[in-house]
């Protein structure tokens, strides 16, 4: 009894910390409606710049929807564990969030590509659970490219290829510095000591990160440092449809 009590109380310590890196990232996308907003209510703004302006405004808000409602799945994944997970085309998934993304992307200045390697049989997966997971961890890493280096443009890859262990190994891809196995280790183990748990990101970055890997491990496995062409990056493993792989 003593031992569940421990690991409740664990539980709640790290879900307080996760919460409070939310709150961190969360603040940027609200602070950058703030700032349109007041650009918006200038009496001199023109009506090109507040059409692009509100562009703006309206991808800050759905970059802070999409974290909270991946935080949402999380929450729910003991449930979505016992659903009947369905197989999808990996290919399609990639190509949903690449489009969900572009207009944030275009703020970034970042080329978005979608690179599936061969001819993927499809996954198994909750659909919803995938797409929000890797939205919220590219939105991280288009943050995260453009705070650390100052460039004309930027790139991202959301990526698929088989892996050695026979799993679909999809995720995201760029230029971003310190994502590792060992910052990913580190930040799991600092999650409920410390507020900024993935240090080796900029602020603003760091909880998106951290609610895909958790809701990845949650559903099929953690994120881990990989690679896709000549990018580095987080994937996770997708389990292969065994009923439509011979199809292919």
């Amino acid at each position: 009894m003593k031992k569940q009590n421990q690991r409740g109380l664990s539980e709640v310590t790290a879900q307080r910390a996760l919460l409070a890196a939310l709150s961190d990232d969360l603040s940027l996308p609200f602070l950058q409606i703030k700032t349109g907003v007041e650009l918006l209510a200038a009496d001199d703004f023109a009506q090109e710049a507040a059409r692009i302006q509100s562009g703006h405004i309206n991808s800050s808000v759905q970059a802070g929807l999409k974290l909270i409602e991946a935080y949402r799945f999380l929450l729910k994944s003991d449930e979505l564990i016992n659903l009947n997970l369905e197989p999808v085309a990996i290919g399609a998934i990639l190509e949903e969030v690449a489009h969900q993304l572009s207009p944030l992307a275009q703020d970034y200045s970042t080329r978005i590509e979608v690179d599936v390697q061969g001819r993927l049989a499809p996954v198994l997966a909750h659909q919803p659970s995938l797409s929000s997971a890797l939205q919220v961890l590219a939105t991280s890493l288009i943050r995260a490219q453009a705070a650390q280096t100052e460039q004309k443009e930027y790139r991202l890859v959301l990526g698929a290829h088989r892996s050695l262990d026979g799993l679909v190994a999809a995720g995201v891809f760029s230029e971003t510095k310190g994502l590792s196995d060992l910052s990913l280790r580190a930040a799991r183990s600092l999650v409920g000591q410390a507020r900024q748990p993935l240090s080796s990101v900029p602020p603003g970055a760091a909880s998106g990160i951290l609610v895909a890997d958790m809701l990845c491990a949650s559903l099929w496995q953690p994120l881990r440092a990989a690679a896709h062409r000549s990018l580095g990056g987080l994937a996770t493993g997708l389990p292969i449809s065994k009923q439509l792989e011979f199809t292919l």
